[in-house]
């Protein structure tokens, strides 16, 4: 490993993927005393309530603070971390996992337990939003902050993928195209859209590819632009989103910036790492490998 951690702490989401959180909390215990890792564990009580258990972590003097729990509670954690030394390491228990993923850090508990021990610290960007708050993997405005929305009302009743393809199906009965003006380093724009996805990674909503050439760690935000369509050619496109094939399509539009200033015509919300961050408008900027993560 590229360096020894002298003091861990273990962050619970105890309502991560529907109550995973709590229930293998107990094998979870079990795992880290059986490979003899040196932790303290805490249950988080609330989304900022993450955000405190890791900023008081950093002042214990803790160099790794492992979120255990889905994107959002990775998301919370990362608040006060950006700009540390301190490490973040994850315990994936969420619902979608898009993060983890994307960076390599298996779901299985076994393997991700391993990693606290085997696992080597690389740096990533992250996209600080209006000079505040922060994300790690893909924001987005239009149908797909509107779908969010619904999947967060009705995660504790759907389960995998049929957590976010339900809400989709549902949201194309009723959504209108909203217009935006978009601002990046080269060019402005302006228009009706079905959605902006904006990406640091390539994946959001358990596997959908929506920025598929984004990587973690190359200074640069992408951007998914998606002209509004019917909903007979919405079901068309959709299902092609899951291998990143969308944008091979006419209505499709691919961009990549280090900044991207967003207005619209009627107030629309930014959701990112499965959360709501603000409404329009607002201003995303690419801080470039700000944030310590734990990976294989």
């Amino acid at each position: 490993m590229e360096e020894s951690f002298r003091k861990i702490k273990i962050i619970v989401n105890p309502t991560a993927g529907g109550g995973k959180g709590r229930r293998l909390f107990p094998l979870l215990r079990q795992k880290l005393l059986d490979r003899h890792i040196p932790f303290h564990l805490q249950f988080s009580e609330s989304a900022e309530h993450v955000t405190h258990l890791a900023r008081q972590a950093e002042g214990e003097g803790c160099n790794l603070i492992v979120a255990c729990g889905g994107d959002g509670t990775v998301h919370y954690a990362l608040q006060s971390m950006v700009g540390s030394r301190c490490a973040l390491g994850i315990i994936p228990m969420g619902t979608g996992n898009d993060i983890p993923v994307n960076l390599g850090i298996p779901e299985n508990l076994d393997s991700a337990c391993d990693l606290l021990l085997k696992g080597q610290v690389r740096q990533m960007d992250v996209i600080q939003i209006n000079s505040a708050a922060y994300m790690a993997g893909v924001g987005g405005v239009g149908f797909d902050s509107e779908v969010n929305a619904i999947a967060n009302k009705l995660k504790c009743f759907l389960k995998g993928k049929a957590a976010y393809v339900f809400p989709v199906l549902l949201k194309t009965i009723t959504y209108r195209a909203k217009e935006i003006a978009l601002r990046l380093d080269n060019e402005n724009l302006r228009g009706p859209v079905l959605m902006v996805a904006f990406g640091n990674i390539k994946s959001y909503g358990k596997g959908m590819q929506i920025t598929p050439l984004a990587e973690s760690d190359d200074g640069l935000l992408d951007i998914c632009w998606i002209d509004p369509v019917s909903t007979f050619r919405l079901y068309r496109v959709f299902p092609t989103v899951f291998a990143g094939k969308h944008i091979e399509m006419p209505e499709v539009h691919y961009y990549r910036t280090t900044r991207a200033r967003v207005e619209s015509s009627v107030p629309m919300d930014l959701y990112g790492d499965g959360e709501f961050l603000c409404p329009t408008p607002f201003t995303l900027r690419v801080i470039p490998q700000a944030l310590r993560v734990l990976v294989p």
